[in-house]
């Protein structure tokens, strides 16, 4: 039997509203799954957070907790390549990692519960772009 790598959610992850945004990059973490071969977990839609762009359905978490260092930095540079430069992704950690691979793309927020991806449209960047709007 055949395993299908697939982007799951965690219990509890809401998804009251996903702007276009939010689309692009739950299309890019489905592809990253087959790029990496395993299942990815999204933690963080619109629960758990009340600023930023969380509750406008621009911004997920993403758990790394079952991924190798290699498989993290693999994600990072995927995501970064695939969504482009209208979108942040970081890898999030509330402290410095001791692994070279890790630091190397690192985002320490003292305040984060545990290391994640965090994917966003970029601040001060409107997604789509204006311009492409009068498709609409």
């Amino acid at each position: 039997m055949t395993t299908i790598p697939v982007l799951r959610v965690k219990k509890g992850c809401a998804f009251d509203r996903i702007a276009p945004g939010g689309f692009r990059m739950l299309a890019a973490l489905d592809t990253a799954t087959k790029v990496l071969g395993c299942d990815l977990t999204l933690t963080a839609g619109t629960n758990d957070h009340t600023t930023g762009r969380h509750p406008d359905g621009e911004a997920f978490d993403l758990s790394v907790q079952t991924l190798t260092p290699a498989q993290i930095v693999r994600l990072v540079a995927f995501l970064r390549q695939t969504l482009g430069e209208r979108f942040t992704v970081l890898y999030e950690t509330p402290a410095q990692p001791s692994d070279t691979q890790l630091a190397a793309v690192a985002f320490v927020n003292h305040d984060a519960t545990a290391p994640h991806l965090h994917l966003q449209v970029k601040r001060s960047t409107l997604y789509p772009p204006e311009e492409s709007s009068a498709y609409v």
